[in-house]
């Protein structure tokens, strides 16, 4: 379908994307793909792509595959630094000038796309699939449920920029026959209508229960992946929708699915298993290798599949084995627990644990040590080895795809530094709000006006830097402070917030109570119109 709706007239009538506004048929699709196609004549054989406006996405991948480019997808712009070849930067579309150009017919083996992952290891690495493997892939999720040409619109909360979102949100829906609605989705209200299929992490369900955020029109199927749907949650939205979960990665693309909370996984129709020690091998047409190796521990009985957990979630700690994904499941029913991420770090257990509202007023009124205290009397109960580490936030930090942010998490643990507690937080798309905790045992306060302890000014530019980076992904210039202000003193155990915002050039920040203002300043960001065309 994908060949003919470029290269013939067939579709050019039909409504292929809207952006919640304006109706845009193939005609107009394929005008603007056209447009970008001459400027990108001129450009490096290497294109990324970076993860921003969907509908500019659209666009840009269409025109680099049709002529011919390298394309590489990249959802931070961070990762841009390591990139070590030549390339052009696309952040935006032409969008007028001369249409006059044929769609040929391409062999869709050729053209290959680039995606950026963490991996199991947590080293970034290229995953390579042609156009082919995500035509499969697409076609046969549209069989699996039966999509082709139903009066359905598909709307997400992620970006195309990552495999999920452009296997769901843009080539699931282009093969078969869907509308795509370019418009992010941000909160359950956004959505409108019922003939919506919604595309959305683990994170983003999980709020509509636990906020009791209730969706404005429910979809006809929510589809999700990235993470575990807590069990729940899954329970609660099939309530109102029809619910899809996905298991796969950016390496193997879809493995297998479940439609209710209570079912085991079912595979793929064209996806096979071979179990091997320690590890399964993967086989399908959704990806560029002839066979993938997963260390996922699996159940497998015919074409059904039980997921354990991950092997690289089993740590040898003391010469005992234990499982980070069952101590997490046992930890979250402690009252003072909402959410929580174990990992090994110098050979230790470290917890970071999101407090439930009982969890954060016990902390302000008992104190750190005595929580932990409790925390850790509650795990021992199940496991002989428990954390030894523990650091408390108000949510595990997320990536822009939903999963857990493995690397930040890492780089909370080996801060040498005692981190303010985050309580809240409340952000929009260029500002964020954060009420912070400096609980008194922290260690800056140690050996800094001993007689009389205060948040040293230089700790207050240091978490500013380190909020930026964590909330909108950029760095600090250096040497770019501006504008900076001391008016009052942060004393210990203070409860304060710490707001920023971001324009083009730069991002304030301010540390402020209801009482009063205690700093603010403004940097420069780094990198933000670096040219690389």
């Amino acid at each position: 379908m994908l060949q003919k709706i470029f290269t013939t007239c067939k579709y050019d009538n039909k409504i292929a994307v809207t952006d919640g506004l304006n109706d845009y048929c193939f005609t107009d699709l394929k005008r603007l793909i056209a447009l970008e196609m001459n400027f990108l004549k001129s450009k490096k054989q290497n294109i990324v792509i970076l993860a921003g406006d969907n509908f500019s996405f659209i666009i840009q991948f269409f025109a680099s595959l049709f002529c011919n480019k390298n394309v590489y997808l990249v959802t931070d712009r961070t990762r841009l630094n390591n990139i070590g070849f030549e390339y052009d930067l696309l952040e935006g579309y032409i969008k007028e000038g001369n249409t006059d150009f044929e769609f040929k017919n391409i062999d869709i083996t050729q053209p290959i796309i680039n995606f950026y992952t963490s991996g199991s290891s947590d080293t970034p690495k290229i995953i390579k699939k042609s156009l082919y493997n995500l035509i499969r892939e697409a076609e046969d999720i549209g069989k699996e449920f039966c999509l082709k040409d139903l009066n359905l619109t598909v709307v997400s909360t992620t970006t195309m920029c990552h495999l999920f979102g452009l296997t769901f949100h843009l080539m699931t829906p282009l093969c078969n026959g869907l509308v795509i609605n370019t418009r992010n989705v941000s909160y359950p209200e956004n959505i409108y209508t019922d003939n919506t299929i919604l595309v959305s992490t683990p994170t983003f369900l999980s709020a509509v229960p636990k906020f009791e955020i209730p969706f404005k029109v429910s979809p006809k199927y929510i589809i999700t992946a990235g993470s575990k749907l807590d069990e729940k949650v899954f329970e609660y939205l099939e309530q109102e929708s029809n619910i899809i979960e996905i298991y796969g990665s950016t390496e193997t693309g879809v493995i297998a699915h479940k439609i209710h909370h209570n079912d085991n996984f079912e595979l793929f129709k064209n996806v096979e298993l071979k179990s091997k020690e320690n590890c399964v091998e993967v086989i399908s047409d959704y990806f560029y290798e002839e066979k993938v190796t997963i260390n996922d521990n699996i159940e497998l009985n015919d074409r059904s599949l039980i997921i354990n957990n991950r092997t690289d979630r089993l740590f040898i700690i003391c010469e005992k084995r234990v499982c980070a994904d069952e101590l997490e499941q046992y930890l979250k029913n402690c009252d003072f627990v909402d959410n929580c991420y174990i990992t090994k770090r110098n050979n230790k257990l470290v917890c970071l644990c999101a407090l439930s509202s009982k969890g954060k007023k016990y902390l302000l009124e008992n104190g750190v040590a005595s929580l932990t205290k409790n925390i850790k009397h509650f795990i021992s109960n199940y496991s002989e080895v428990i954390p030894q580490k523990w650091k408390y936030i108000d949510q595990i930090p997320m990536t822009i795809s939903g999963k857990i942010d493995k690397k930040l998490i890492e780089h909370l643990f080996d801060v040498n530094l005692s981190l303010p507690i985050i309580l809240d937080r409340d952000l929009d798309k260029n500002s964020i709000n954060y009420t912070i905790f400096f609980q008194n045992q922290c260690n800056f306060f140690r050996g800094h006006f001993p007689k009389f302890k205060l948040v040293p000014g230089v700790l207050q530019l240091y978490l500013a830097k380190e909020f930026a980076y964590a909330h909108f992904g950029i760095g600090l210039g250096q040497g770019q402070w501006k504008r900076i202000k001391f008016s009052n003193i942060i004393k210990p155990d203070s409860i304060v917030n710490l707001k920023l915002e971001r324009s083009d050039k730069h991002v304030t920040y301010e540390f402020y109570s209801n009482k009063k203002k205690y700093s603010s300043g403004a940097f420069l960001c780094e990198n933000i119109f670096e040219e690389v065309l």
